[in-house]
């Protein structure tokens, strides 16, 4: 069993070989708890939401790209978005969607995991976060040779094994600092302790309310327009 894990965690990872942009394949994967229980999936060959014969359809009606939304945070099949789209086209529906992704991330994961027999890509934009991810994705080098190099990949599809390997001694790396000690008991209960004392919850509140006053300041950017033209060209092509 894998605990999901987010490709924008791994953007600052040391010694990285390769920028892995889904989760372990072929395994159950706990994800998020939003509604009083814990949601669960099976993860296709290539570590996403999915189920794994999807791949294997002669044509895909519908490929999702996008983030958390598109992933289908904290729902368990068949009520993701892909599952109900599904229910109501009877086609078939693959996506490639993780939480935190933003548009550098979702065009670098459609431009490797693209394939001949997609109909429609479908294009999740979400305004609240899109354009803030795209702010520190534009700094990582590796991700930025995506819009510079029209040519470069990371043939992540023939990759998979290696990817398992890096999430695998990745989690359990976190499991052994994640004990049960008392220590870590009173780090947690004095972090809690701290956010009530400062109105944590009170300011992010506060934060969110004046996020478009944020967004406002970089949208859109020269770079968001750059990426989606790029990801019209290479859909069209």
């Amino acid at each position: 069993i894998f605990v999901s894990n987010i490709p924008s965690y791994f953007i600052n990872y040391p010694n990285q070989s390769i920028l892995p942009f889904s989760g372990i394949s072929n395994r159950k994967t706990i994800h998020c708890n939003e509604n009083g229980y814990y949601s669960i999936y099976q993860s296709d060959r290539y570590g996403f939401n999915n189920p794994d014969k999807e791949w294997d359809q002669n044509e895909i009606e519908f490929f999702l790209v996008g983030d958390s939304f598109v992933l289908g945070n904290c729902v368990n099949r068949p009520n993701d978005i892909s599952s109900v789209l599904r229910k109501l086209s009877n086609k078939s529906v693959l996506n490639i969607g993780y939480a935190n992704n933003g548009p550098l991330l979702e065009y670098a994961g459609l431009k490797e995991y693209i394939i001949p027999n997609i109909k429609n890509i479908i294009w999740f934009y979400y305004e609240t976060s899109d354009l803030y991810n795209l702010d520190y994705e534009i700094d990582v080098k590796l991700l930025k040779k995506y819009i510079d190099d029209i040519n470069f990949k990371q043939d992540l599809v023939y990759k998979q094994n290696k990817i398992d390997k890096i999430l695998d001694e990745l989690i359990n790396e976190k499991m052994k600092k994640e004990d049960n000690s008392k220590k870590n008991f009173e780090d947690k209960l004095s972090f809690k302790i701290k956010k009530f004392i400062n109105l944590w919850n009170v300011r992010e509140f506060l934060y969110y309310k004046d996020r478009s006053k944020f967004e406002k300041e970089f949208s859109p950017p020269i770079e968001f327009i750059k990426i989606i033209k790029l990801a019209e060209n290479l859909a069209s092509k």
